[in-house]
């Protein structure tokens, strides 16, 4: 004999499948941020690199005991 399934479960289900296509869109998405964020990190250190080549860093050199 087969049963049918219930619309409560089929309710549930389908929630799931939701909640589970989200997370997978969502992971996917911060993946994305977190590449875009280490590209970004990696300018700014290259940027810093020159300014402070320059003698541009913005930072107090430390006093001398003279």
């Amino acid at each position: 004999m087969v049963r049918a399934m219930s619309p409560e479960l089929i309710g549930i289900l389908s929630v799931g499948v939701a909640l589970a296509g989200l997370v997978l869109r969502l992971s996917a998405r911060i993946d994305g941020i977190e590449d875009r964020l280490a590209s970004v990190e990696q300018r700014l250190a290259r940027v810093e690199g020159l300014l402070e080549g320059l003698g541009l860093s913005g930072r107090v050199a430390p006093a001398t005991g003279d």
